[in-house]
């Protein structure tokens, strides 16, 4: 199941606190908490929250206070704050917009309407954070597209001359051993062309009706023998879903690549998991392995062209399945932990909203 939004919750009064936490996980969201400005910082570094409900008149430091900090450190910057605060004045809510709040709600206030104000700012921070993901991604691809052309001439200047000094060397020189360090790196660097070329040139092929179940089994299937290698169990979590419109080859590649790092990631012993589960207007396709996770402060990074966790095998396969996703109206969402490993979804309309 996809991690709901977190939500903290900041006030001094603990009946205030409660009261809300109640009503926030009857509505299906986490929930963490803080009694005073300092504490809310820390939970906020802490819990990674993906909205704060901040109460201003606070001990330590008030919600104004913890508000400016907030926004003015780079790595919480982007997380919405909702000011919630018994002062009515308007120059009180002034202050509180101008320091960066997001939204303002006075007490006592309509729990409906606080519920309303929670899922708009939620909405509106994962709205901008897609956005925000998908120029950055075509940023970086045309730097990459750019790299790749001014690289491929010296790339084939070298490979070429490092096999010739290769072949007139005598089997027992040493220096073989150097000419065949180079010629792997080279093949390193061709590979890494090559998945630039086609992260460029990825066309949508005609939309058709896909069972995303057969289309897992097939996939798995072929990755059975690099899992038996590996050592590692393929487990199979289907549920049934309604079919999708969409282009069968790229979201068979998309997964493919989900496994092939999901394999790469796991030691010896351990499962990876894909699954698939109905949410009514979406359909979710999940590959889950038990490998080594992700640190948090990464995971926004994980779809950057060449971005690895790994000491070599860098390319652009995740890049990849964030735009074959992208362009099947859908997104892709990641779960992990250090050690516990990593859980990635990809949401897919159930109708394709039309164009690719």
């Amino acid at each position: 199941m996809t991690t709901a939004p977190k939500i903290l919750v900041v006030d001094d009064n603990i009946d205030n606190v409660e009261l809300l936490v109640k009503r926030l996980r009857a509505a299906g969201y986490r929930t963490c908490e803080a009694y005073d400005g300092e504490e809310a910082l820390e939970k906020v570094a802490a819990e990674d929250p993906d909205l704060v409900i901040l109460d201003v008149m606070m001990p330590k430091l008030d919600g104004y206070a913890v508000c400016e900090r907030l926004k003015r450190n780079e790595a919480t910057r982007m997380i919405p704050v909702l000011m919630l605060t018994a002062k009515r004045e308007v120059p009180d809510k002034i202050r509180g917009l101008d320091i960066g709040a997001d939204d303002y709600i006075t007490k006592p206030f309509n729990p409906q309407e606080l519920m309303a104000r929670v899922k708009s700012l939620l909405q509106r921070r994962f709205t901008e954070e897609r956005r925000f993901t998908e120029e950055r991604l075509d940023a970086l691809g045309q730097m990459a597209e750019g790299v790749a052309h001014e690289v491929r001439n010296p790339m084939v200047a070298i490979g070429g001359f490092a096999r010739r000094i290769r072949d007139k060397l005598p089997e027992d020189s040493p220096l073989r051993d150097y000419a065949e360090r180079i010629l792997h790196e080279v093949h390193r660097l061709e590979s890494m062309v090559e998945d630039i070329v086609r992260f460029k040139t990825l066309m949508i092929s005609p939309y058709q009706e896909v069972d995303l179940r057969s289309l897992a089994e097939e996939v798995l299937r072929e990755a059975e023998p690099e899992a038996r290698e590996a050592g590692l169990e393929l487990v199979r979590a289907f549920e049934p879903v309604p079919a999708v419109e969409a282009d069968p080859p790229n979201l068979r590649l998309a997964l493919a690549n989900l496994i092939e790092n999901a394999i790469e990631a796991t030691d010896a012993g351990g499962t990876i998991t894909v699954e698939t589960a109905d949410l009514g207007d979406k359909v979710r396709v999940t590959v889950r392995d038990t490998g080594r996770g992700i640190p948090r402060d990464q995971v926004a990074n994980v779809f950057d062209p060449f971005y690895t966790t790994k000491t070599a095998g860098a390319g652009m396969g995740l890049t990849m399945v964030h735009r074959i996703v992208s362009r099947h109206g859908g997104t892709v969402e990641i779960e992990s932990r250090v050690g516990k490993g990593t859980a990635v979804h990809l949401l897919l309309p159930c109708r394709h909203p039309g164009g690719a």
